[in-house]
């Protein structure tokens, strides 16, 4: 063969292999069509999905589209290994079934991802883009809302090439669904009413520690205020509420809030919770560490201003893994430490626990990825607001009610409670004072523990003063919160009883109190009782002056015998003599 010829040959066989390795290099992967009709009217991908990690970010969606060699399938919630210099390209095709008349929408429910473009060609020639992502202004969205979304234009019967374009700064899982229009307005309304009522509850949290550091003066109810704001701040920018609504005009701090606020509101919970169970006192070994541990956390939010993205998010991921570690830890050492509250917090920090070592397994590739943990953790971690503040009520409770009997010792019992026999002489006064003027219905009742000082004789000072505690709580259980009692002596008591009209209704009262002392108390050996009897006058009807009432009460409770069977007397009004008729002379 002549060598002219022979390189002509050569050349257009290499020409010809050059020209075809495209088609040798790699078979192209055409994707199963997802089909929508009246009997599918929503749909989350799933399955293999030709996928395409692009390792720069000039490709246009011609050249993609022109390049199908290049897709490979991969699972619909890979993780796919995504950072600021690369893109993500999927490739979906769908069809809607003909005789369809519904509109579709796709939308990806992921509010932290940078940016997200819909391709598609409604005319089968021009390519149309949709975009959205937090690093955009809500402006530039196809669509205003918590998250990517798009109108999806499909001609009726015949499939279309669909592409979307995802870029992220981290490795990213994208899920991606698509549902009709009538019910994807369903589940936008239900998403924003469950996040309208955890977030506006929280707000109201935050409203009642202001209102109670107005009252109490506790500088830990400001700390809870601000806690309660940062969660609330936290829950609504992990759902994409803030990006929505605050962050619209500022998509860099819309993108980089996603990162800093989650490390903000764990490390301000932590020096919360130091404060509120004081491990200082209680855990000293583990107070330094949680401290440290705390203002690393904070710490970590400068490492976005200083270091790269990537660094900086592995650093805050570390420090939120420790830092929900050692919340859980603390918790649980109060808990088996005996604290009142320790149970609940139990609940509340768990599943957040949960959560993040889900979330931090996904990231491993452990787990199969869900989205749907967004929700979860956003839930626990709202919780953890209501039990904390709990907590600090609780803890503030109970500092306010000694410092409140403090105040009150010069009109109450010390013991019981009760009111002084001083103070309680002017409710018989007033009460005294409406029977007469108005008529009203008032009773008062004078009973005694007979018993009392025979179990004080017998059994000693602190039995005697356990029982004395017990009998004022039978004696609660008759009274009303407007009716005023009083201790009269060691084993005496006074009430005024408001709206009692009749003999009847007020023996009934006291039968109660009567039968509920005979049953044995628990926790004492051997059995005790209480053996109580009652003197009373309705001041309505028998109007004794407040000066003398109760010594005739005291009377009255004298003459009844110990065995007697009528534990319950009335004071008698005194009888009156008719007056003599004076004598008229004029009549005889």
């Amino acid at each position: 063969m002549p060598y002219p010829l022979l390189r002509l040959m050569l050349a257009w066989a290499a020409a010809l292999g050059l020209g075809w390795a495209p088609v040798w290099a790699g078979t192209p992967t055409m994707p199963q069509p997802l089909v929508l009709g009246d009997g599918n009217t929503r749909l989350e991908l799933a399955g293999q999905v030709p996928a395409w990690l692009e390792s720069g970010s000039r490709a246009s969606v011609e050249e993609v589209a022109n390049t199908p060699q290049a897709f490979t399938p991969a699972e619909a919630l890979t993780r796919h290994a995504l950072y600021s210099g690369n893109t993500l390209w999927l490739h979906l095709r769908i069809v809607r079934a003909a005789g369809n008349t519904a509109q579709w929408t796709l939308n990806v429910p992921a509010p932290y991802v940078d940016s997200v473009t819909l391709y598609q060609r409604p005319d089968g020639k021009t390519w149309t883009a949709q975009t959205a992502g937090d690093t955009l202004a809500q402006a530039h969205w196809s669509q205003r809302g918590l998250y990517p979304e798009f109108t999806l234009d499909l001609p009726s019967g015949a499939p279309q090439d669909v592409y979307l374009r995802v870029r992220n700064f981290k490795p990213l899982s994208l899920p991606v669904r698509l549902a009709a229009t009538p019910l994807r307005e369903s589940q936008r309304q239900l998403e924003s009413v469950g996040l309208g009522l955890v977030i506006g509850t929280l707000l109201t949290l935050v409203a009642l520690s202001v209102l109670r550091h107005h009252e109490h003066q506790n500088p830990l109810d400001l700390s809870a205020a601000w806690y309660g704001l940062l969660v609330a701040m936290s829950v609504a920018q992990v759902n994409g509420v803030l990006n929505a609504l605050l962050w619209t005009a500022w998509p860099t701090w819309a993108d980089y809030a996603n990162s800093i606020l989650p490390l903000v509101t764990v490390g301000t919970s932590l020096l919360f919770v130091r404060k509120l169970y004081a491990l200082s006192t209680h855990f000293h070994r583990y107070d330094k560490p949680l401290v440290l541990i705390a203002w690393g956390t904070l710490g970590a939010v400068v490492g976005y201003v200083l270091l790269g993205r990537d660094i900086a998010d592995h650093l805050g991921t570390a420090a939120l893994l420790a830092a929900t570690t050692v919340g859980l830890l603390v918790t649980v050492m109060s808990w088996r430490g005996g604290s009142v509250i320790g149970t609940w917090l139990m609940l509340a920090y768990v599943p957040q626990c949960v959560c993040l070592m889900w979330l931090m397994a996904e990231a491993f590739g452990l787990v199969p990825p869900q989205w749907e943990i967004r929700y979860f953790m956003s839930l626990s971690v709202a919780l953890s607001v209501p039990t904390l503040m709990y907590a600090l009520s609780r803890a503030t409770h109970d500092r306010k009610e000694v410092a409140l009997r403090a105040d009150q010792l010069p009109t109450q019992d010390a013991l019981t409670g009760l009111l002084t026999a001083q103070a309680f002489q002017s409710h018989v006064e007033a009460a005294y004072q409406r029977a007469i003027d108005t008529r009203e219905p008032v009773a008062l009742v004078l009973v005694s523990v007979i018993n009392l000082e025979r179990i004080r004789t017998t059994m000693g000072d602190t039995t005697a003063e356990q029982c004395m505690l017990r009998a004022v709580i039978k004696l609660h259980r008759i009274l009303r919160d407007v009716d005023p009692a009083a201790r009269m002596g060691a084993e005496r008591f006074a009430m005024v009883l408001e709206g009692v009209n009749s003999r009847q209704a007020l023996t009934e009262r006291l039968v109660k109190l009567v039968a509920s002392g005979l049953i044995p108390l628990q926790g004492l050996e051997p059995e005790v009782t209480l053996q109580f009897q009652a003197a009373c006058v309705l001041l309505h009807d028998n109007p004794v002056p407040p000066e003398r009432v109760l010594e005739n009460l005291s009377g009255v409770l004298a003459g009844i015998s110990p065995r007697t069977r009528r534990p319950i007397r009335f004071l008698e009004p005194e009888p009156t003599l008719a007056a003599p008729l004076a004598f008229a002379p004029e009549l005889a």
